[in-house]
């Protein structure tokens, strides 16, 4: 039974992949600061000592889910934001490497290290311009798991997501999240730029590109996303008319640290992985709100 290391495993992602894992018959080991049971490890990949960890283990593959996520925390304190995306995920990979694990998988946020300038929708070539600590220190992360698994003949993936949302109960942030919370207390809702963009993935078609992602080393980054571009306002609207609201929504600027623009292109997950976005977006927010998917 091959067995498999999960960091962050009791993040959004983290808990639905563990557990999808687990099911398909992987034998599954978690690092997270929270949590506890059977096979998992209250363990800080700052400053914790992961090489024992990892030689313990003796993992068949890493999957490296933790990170600090929260854009807006990443002005607030950029040393922590570095220190945990980027000296945690060199700490990690250089562990896995000592330990002779030789598959690395990155989770990575497309979203927050493309130029939005650049035509879309943006593929794996396009050109690079983090607007956030938070996208520069994924972007860094990234190129210590290549540079570090290149060196020592591994296999590694990043896999650069798009917006990831699922069930508002479980993730409890996001524009999504915002926009059913201000419905759900009827409050009038802002939305920061309404002509603002994004792409936007359902948490099973994330956990599946994952999944699959463990057999089939790409040596690259690669997208997984829907490919579909969406204002902000459309989503709103979108929000509204499936929560059966008229209220009509305060528009903002947008954030500092914001990308205008997102659209990442998932040809490359279908022609290397053999996967494609299952959940349109429709269906992903009733879902999301705990609704009938045909209602």
């Amino acid at each position: 039974m091959p067995r498999l290391l999960v960091t962050g495993s009791e993040g959004f992602i983290g808990r639905p992949l563990v557990k999808y894992l687990r099911q398909t018959g992987y034998e599954v080991f978690t690092l997270d600061l929270h949590g506890a049971g059977d096979k998992h490890f209250n363990i800080d990949i700052v400053d914790g000592d992961l090489e024992l960890l990892l030689n313990s283990i003796n993992p068949d593959a890493v999957i490296h889910l933790a990170a600090q996520v929260i854009v807006a925390e990443s002005f607030v304190d950029p040393i922590r934001d570095l220190e945990v995306n980027g000296k945690g995920t060199a700490r990690l990979v250089t562990s896995a490497i000592n330990s002779g694990c030789k598959n690395f998988i990155y989770v990575g946020s497309g979203g927050a290290i493309y130029d939005s300038s650049e035509p879309m929708p943006l593929t794996e070539l396009s050109r690079l311009r983090p607007v956030s600590p938070y996208g520069l220190t994924k972007n860094l992360g990234e190129g210590y798991v290549r540079v570090l698994s290149e060196a020592a003949g591994n296999s590694w993936t990043s896999l650069a997501l798009s917006n990831c949302y699922g069930p508002v109960f479980e993730h409890g942030r996001g524009v999504i999240f915002q926009f059913w919370k201000a419905l759900s207390e009827q409050r009038t809702p802002f939305i920061n730029g309404e002509n603002v963009t994004r792409d936007f993935v359902y948490i099973d078609d994330v956990v599946r590109a994952i999944a699959m992602s463990i057999g089939v080393p790409t040596n690259q980054r690669v997208n997984i996303s829907s490919g579909l571009e969406i204002s902000l306002l459309q989503l709103y609207e979108l929000i509204a008319r499936i929560m059966g609201s008229h209220v009509k929504p305060d528009i903002k600027s947008p954030l500092i640290g914001d990308v205008l623009r997102s659209c990442l292109s998932n040809d490359k997950a279908k022609e290397f992985l053999g996967w494609l976005p299952e959940v349109d977006l429709e269906t992903g927010l009733k879902l999301s709100f705990g609704l009938k998917a045909n209602s």
